[in-house]
């Protein structure tokens, strides 16, 4: 019934639980009045279903890169939506140079309490499938919510992450092996992970970031904005194999902002292993795990 939405709107929706978001490019007075009209839409679907929304936790966001925008007032039965300036208004704290730097510690503080609670119930456990499915739905789904949005650059961030999956890892290796890989026998992290059988979260990050961007080239998932932003590199003339351009255009980073953007990554992800694979034409898992050992190599 949820899922009938995306075909009430013409707004691009997107939908998470009992989370709606509706967003849409508003130019000029036609694009606000087809924004209130989806709006009055979801609303009358509401009525229908018996869902009702409650107005007051409803709010609107507008991004520009102006700096004099021209707010229009929206709607929802009958009741004015409050306007907020900031991401954090919404209760998720991000920063004003769009990187997102801390909604990193918002996810991080979240998942170190269920982690905590996991360490704490499980700590009696013997069953290691449990243990995994735990970690997996109670904190590693924090860890990578949306993560080809938000999914940071920074030394700094990537640690911070890092260090709830390590903590969850050398419990693990505790209860498969028997042993604690602490003092004194300071096993390294990256054969904790090995011996565990998990990859690190920054790999993660990447695969799933150049796995979205093949899935939007190859129209298995439609985003319009993604895909106006990749470009094909054709030569006019034939290039020898050792001159040969790379499959995808990396766009030219004037600021360290662009250059370590999620999209710029996934972009120069792809065109490594577009050199050992056909990505257009080879299975999903085997664009993976090609994937995987690529960026495993790199990270």
């Amino acid at each position: 019934m949820v899922n009938d939405l995306p075909t009430v709107v013409r707004s691009r929706c997107l939908l998470f639980a009992d989370d709606l978001k509706l967003s849409a490019v508003v130019k000029d007075t036609a694009d606000r009045d087809m924004l209130q009209h989806d709006l009055d839409k979801v609303t009358e679907w509401s009525h229908c279903n018996k869902l009702y929304f409650n107005i007051s936790k409803c709010s609107v966001l507008s991004f520009a890169r102006t700096l004099n925008q021209q707010h229009h007032q929206y709607s929802m039965n009958g009741e004015l939506l409050q306007r907020v300036t900031e991401v954090k208004d919404l209760g998720i704290h991000f920063s004003s140079d769009l990187r997102f730097r801390k909604h990193v510690v918002y996810v991080c503080k979240k998942a170190y309490r269920n982690l905590g609670f996991v360490l704490r119930q499980a700590n009696d456990f013997t069953n290691i499938s449990a243990l995994r499915a735990l970690y997996e739905a109670l904190v590693r789904s924090h860890l990578e919510y949306s993560a080809t949005i938000w999914s940071p650059s920074e030394i700094k961030y990537k640690t911070m992450l890092e260090r709830i999956q390590n903590k969850y890892i050398r419990f693990m290796y505790l209860k498969i092996y028997g042993i604690y890989p602490g003092y004194p026998l300071l096993y390294p992290t990256l054969f904790c992970l090995g011996m565990v059988g998990y990859y690190k979260l920054e790999v993660r990050r990447e695969v799933a970031s150049a796995t979205y961007l093949l899935k939007v080239l190859r129209g298995n998932i439609q985003n319009s904005g993604i895909l106006s932003e990749i470009g094909f590199c054709m030569p006019d003339d034939y290039v020898a194999r050792r001159r040969r351009p790379r499959l995808l255009v990396v766009p030219r980073a004037r600021t360290n902002l662009l250059e370590r953007a999620p999209l710029t990554r996934a972009l120069r992800t792809l065109n490594t292993v577009a050199d050992v694979v056909d990505i257009f034409n080879c299975t999903l898992s085997e664009f993976t795990r090609t994937t995987y050992s690529i960026v495993c190599k790199e990270i």
